[in-house]
């Protein structure tokens, strides 16, 4: 048998160190990516990947468990509610037993039915990936389309800081779409230096992207979900422009010409 003094210390041991990995999660998940921001490194909250968080949380229970292992007594305390809640006395089992004896192998076997029961799947819809341009967009020129080549130059410098900020995390550092947090997303961010991405677009198109975002697209480029953010309340047009020509510049890349002006 348990002692209850010994159980009831037990319970509060087991109780803090519930709560302090409540903690972790709660600051893990929705801390970090706000620290960013707080930080003023980041305009807009920074999400952790799930492989991530897992990992975290696998490493503080680690730690959790290895400190209550450290010291006999601790550990005892630690234990001491578990094994209470499975040491039946002799006239049975308590209302608080019996009801963890039935929920243990009911979760068991929901968890089973879950990994193990025939799903469905839907029908399989074809994501365009340049859908078209708006025409508020599409009647949109680039107002530095006629300067000259130094002046164009110090605003392709301009626009690379803009792009190292706020675009960088996702897209990364030479556009390639290998950021820091690109493997965190549930789709990956475009690789621009790739000749079938903003190559064969207006630049008025990345720039319709860049502020307005994933909840711009239509229903019909959105079969996943996409985490571009709507840049238009952060940024001014000036901005999201040179940013658009910073984009072309560190992919290498041209934009497509108008139908109007190509020869």
């Amino acid at each position: 048998m348990v002692n209850e003094k010994e159980t009831s210390k037990g319970i509060g041991v087991f109780m803090v160190t519930v709560i302090t990995l409540i903690a972790v999660y709660i600051g893990l998940q929705f801390g970090i990516p706000w620290l960013a921001v707080l930080a003023g490194l980041s305009q807009t909250p920074a999400p952790l990947p799930g492989f991530a968080l897992g990992i975290y949380m696998a490493c503080a229970l680690a730690g959790t468990l290895f400190y209550m292992s450290s010291e006999e007594e601790r550990w005892r305390s630690f234990l001491s509610p578990i094994i209470g809640l499975f040491d039946v006395s002799s006239s049975g089992p308590g209302r608080t037993q019996l009801l963890v004896l039935i929920l243990i192998p009911l979760t068991v076997g929901w968890a089973a039915w879950r990994i193990l029961i025939p799903g469905s799947q839907t029908p399989t819809v074809i994501r365009v990936q340049h859908p078209g341009l708006p025409e508020k967009f599409a009647e949109i020129d680039n107002p530095y389309a006629g300067v000259s080549k130094e002046e164009r130059e110090v605003l392709e410098r301009e626009g690379v800081v803009l792009f190292q900020k706020n675009c960088r995390p996702c897209h990364g550092t030479m556009a390639d779409g290998e950021g820091p947090l690109a493997r965190g997303q549930r789709l990956r961010p475009v690789d621009f230096t790739d000749p079938g991405t903003i190559a064969t677009v207006v630049e008025s198109y990345p720039f319709w992207r860049i502020s307005e975002g994933a909840a711009g697209l239509p229903s019909i480029a959105t079969p996943w979900n996409s985490a571009m953010p709507s840049w238009s309340e952060e940024l001014n047009d000036e901005d999201i422009w040179r940013i658009v020509m910073a984009a072309y510049r560190l992919s290498g890349t041209e934009p497509r010409l108008p139908e109007k002006l190509e020869p």
